[in-house]
């Protein structure tokens, strides 16, 4: 038995509402990301960065010194000539954390719900975006504007087989009944 891994990053900052939620039935498949947010209207580009938000209170919670730069543990250099400017390469050719660039963009929107899936952001081991953030930048400068901690729910998805799990803006899990052994 291996327990497949949801989380999500819940936002609740500078006006704009909603998630980002991450589910990966097993290290070998896609990580499928559901985004939905409310009252984009500043925002653009969003990333995955090191550390998750701290459990304080005041300005700064998204800052370098707080949350880390981009989640990029294999080294993967933004400024060459050959990094994708957009979606359309495969994802090993972007940082794991720079889900805007390999995805799409927040910018010019004012809310998004859409899925995607990414064979490049692990749920699960050393690499895994489990525990960091996700920090959704400004349209005008890049500035920083809100961020939310990448967490477990209270409940952990199990696969034991033939279960069927499903995903739309909760999680349900449906498994026949166990026949004895």
């Amino acid at each position: 038995v291996h327990c497949a891994d949801f989380v999500r990053a819940v936002v609740n900052m500078r006006g704009i509402m909603g998630y980002f939620s991450f589910f990966q039935t097993s290290p070998f498949d896609l990580t499928r990301i559901t985004v939905n947010l409310t009252n984009l209207n500043q925002v653009g580009p969003y990333h995955v960065h090191q550390f998750p938000v701290p459990n304080s209170i005041g300005s700064g919670l998204c800052s370098n010194a707080n949350v880390g730069g981009h989640w990029n543990p294999f080294g993967i250099d933004t400024m060459s000539q050959s990094y994708p400017k957009g979606p359309g390469s495969t994802h090993d050719k972007y940082e794991i954390g720079d889900l805007s660039t390999k995805h799409e963009s927040l910018k010019d929107k004012s809310m998004i719900m859409k899925t995607f899936t990414d064979f490049n952001l692990p749920l699960f081991g050393q690499n895994s975006i489990v525990g960091r953030s996700v920090v959704i930048h400004s349209q005008t400068d890049n500035a920083r504007f809100a961020c939310a901690s990448i967490a477990q729910p209270s409940i952990r998805l199990q696969d034991s087989g033939p279960c069927r799990v499903t995903m739309e803006t909760a999680v349900s899990v449906s498994c026949p009944p166990e026949s004895p052994q």
